[in-house]
């Protein structure tokens, strides 16, 4: 049993065949109790409020009845009934069973992303569905006439495949499980009534080839007697409903024996051979060139194998179809291709940027001439493959937003055409950006006998982190007082350009006056820090005039000048500059530290990151 709607991706062999009792039950809009049987096809059909039974039996019907009995549903009485024919709208022409070059089978219809993936990717035209039959293996989620419909729209052809009644319970596949010919002519017959209708009912009409599926048996005696009676029946009963008639079989049993009774019964109109030697041709050693020669012929050449196509995994069975005079050709086989990303690494705001992609098959021939579309993030541009498959585009100016990882997304794609498959390739390339900081001053004096003094950096810009351009500038401290120092006019500002980037960050004070128990008197005026990052260099500079006790202090502008104050454990350094971690650069116009003390006045800042 098996409960609920099966899914679109059943994973079934090719080649399963026979049949034993089973249930499926699925949600349906079901209102009312139904119970019809179809006995050339073992199989009722129920309903009742809110589902629909399928219940298909192999040699206990009475067993299959008790059980639907005791849900309240009567099958012992139920009506027979064939399914009900597709709308005309949804009918395909005749031709929907002609077809020139490969094919394949599968045990269940494949859904439609499936088939979608197969159509362009895997060089088969045709595929083999099992419409019906006792014998049929596999339920059929997806075979409907909107299925058929919509597959032969986008060009697929079709061998419809009825399974009926076989030589023997273990022939081929069946495993001891398949019903056998008893009676061969009323079962031809009826076999042949019942494909029609299930034919039908997926929308192939009247001129329709469709296939008795014959499995190996052993030739000779009453197994070849039955069978030939049996296909001759099939065959005339569907000539006689518009039908034309095709059988399958092995080319070790089936097909010897039709050709051993060519003259003495009516034979199928197409003969589709299994053996599987991998050859891709409907000539057969075993087939007299007199027969089947007028596009008649089908040679099933490998099986029960798996193929991928479109990342999507199918079992099947290899078919090669010569059927139906004028018939639709195969489609070309499109070649796969794959893209890879040959661009920048990175990119910049505010400047251009070339995009660039080779294109290639999978085997890593150039593919030429083709269109190949970029996208930058929100940004797009498109090139042409050369002759080596590379293509190139110009974006004038990137116009990225920063994110936290500072990347920019890449995506290259060809959509394909009659010839190529279409490819796609990722890439993440880094965005530039810079940062800056800058402040006037900080203070931490913790010092006996003096209240602690705690000055955080003020004005502060905090970090400004940016691809683009930009101003920041808090406003101006006009003056700032403690116990142990003085300032005034304390200023910061960090700008930043685009394309290519760079931040400067500066502080300035009008003057500072730091008086420290223990130490001279030091004052510092018209002071100046600044400190510029780009992908190029980073450079920094101080400007300031200096006095120790009254006394004026000459600097000269070197980097990390030390000034000697006199007092072991104290120093003051003047254009102090350190390069930061992240490769920037911090410029400090005067920092003195000592025990329990440490000062900054103007602090500057700034730095360019993926710049490699």
């Amino acid at each position: 049993m098996y409960l609920g709607t099966p899914g679109a991706r059943q994973n079934c062999p090719a080649d399963v065949t026979g049949r034993t009792e089973a249930l499926l039950v699925r949600p349906s809009g079901a209102t009312r109790i139904t119970v019809t049987e179809n006995p050339a096809s073992r199989t009722y059909s129920a309903t009742a409020a809110g589902i629909t039974v399928t219940a298909g039996y192999g040699g206990d019907r009475a067993g299959i009845q008790r059980v639907l009995g005791s849900a309240g549903l009567p099958a012992a009485s139920a009506r027979t009934a064939a399914p009900s024919a597709a709308p005309a709208a949804l009918a395909v022409p005749a031709d929907a069973t002609s077809y020139q070059g490969k094919g394949f089978d599968a045990c269940a219809a494949p859904g439609q992303a499936a088939m979608d993936a197969w159509k362009g990717s895997s060089g088969y035209g045709a595929v083999g569905v099992y419409i019906g039959g006792e014998n049929r293996g596999c339920p059929q989620a997806n075979l409907d006439a909107q299925w058929v419909r919509t597959q032969y729209t986008n060009g697929w052809r079709f061998l419809p495949i009825y399974v009926g009644k076989q030589a023997t319970a273990d022939s081929g596949s069946c495993g001891g499980h398949c019903s056998v010919i008893t009676d061969p002519v009323p079962q031809g017959t009826a076999a042949a009534d019942d494909a029609v209708a299930q034919a039908k009912a997926v929308g192939l009409d009247a001129g329709s080839v469709i296939y008795e599926n014959m499995e190996n048996y052993p030739r000779g005696g009453d197994n070849t007697a039955r069978v030939l009676a049996y296909l001759d029946a099939w065959t005339k009963r569907l000539h006689t409903l518009g039908y034309r008639s095709g059988a399958y079989g092995g080319g070790a049993s089936l097909t010897p024996d039709l050709v051993a009774a060519a003259g003495r019964i009516v034979l199928p109109d197409v003969i589709d051979t299994a053996r599987w030697d991998n050859r891709e041709t409907t000539d057969d050693p075993a087939i007299p060139a007199g027969l089947w020669t007028d596009h008649q012929r089908v040679h099933q050449y490998a099986g029960d194998l798996y193929e991928t196509h479109g990342g999507v995994r199918i079992g099947i069975d290899r078919d090669f179809m010569d059927v139906g005079a004028g018939s639709t050709p195969p489609p070309p086989r499109k070649k796969a291709t794959k893209l890879a990303h040959t661009g920048p690494k990175t990119v910049s705001d505010g400047s251009p940027a070339t995009l660039s992609a080779t294109l290639t098959t999978d085997a890593g021939a150039p593919v030429a001439g083709k269109k190949v579309s970029f996208a930058l993030g929100a940004q797009t541009c498109d090139g042409t493959t050369d002759a080596q498959g590379a293509a190139s585009c110009a974006i004038a100016s990137v116009d990225a937003p920063l994110n936290a990882d500072a990347t920019v997304p890449v995506k290259v794609s060809f959509a394909g055409d009659d010839g190529y498959l279409p490819a796609e390739a990722t890439a993440t390339v880094r965005l530039r950006y810079v940062t800056g900081r800058a402040y006037g001053l900080s203070a931490d004096v913790s010092l006996l006998g003096l209240p602690v003094v705690s000055v955080p950096p003020t004005p502060d810009t905090g970090t400004v982190r940016t691809a683009g351009a930009s101003g920041t500038a808090p406003p101006c401290t006009a003056d700032l007082t403690t116990v142990v120092l003085t300032s005034k006019t304390l200023c910061a500002r960090v700008d930043t350009k685009a394309g290519p980037g760079s931040a400067t960050a500066t502080a300035s004070l009008e003057e500072a006056t730091i008086g420290l128990p223990g130490l001279p008197v030091l004052k510092v005026s018209g002071i100046k820090a600044g400190s510029t990052g780009t992908c190029g260099a980073v450079s920094g500079s101080t400007d300031l005039t200096l006095t120790v006790a009254g006394v004026p202090v000459k600097v000269d502008g070197s980097v990390n000048e030390s000034v000697d104050l006199g007092v072991v454990g104290v120093k003051l350094v003047v254009n102090e500059q350190v390069r930061t971690a992240d490769g920037g650069l911090t410029v400090d116009a005067v920092h003195l530290t000592a025990p329990g003390v440490d000062v900054v006045v103007a602090s500057s800042t700034s730095a360019a990151h993926n710049c490699g």
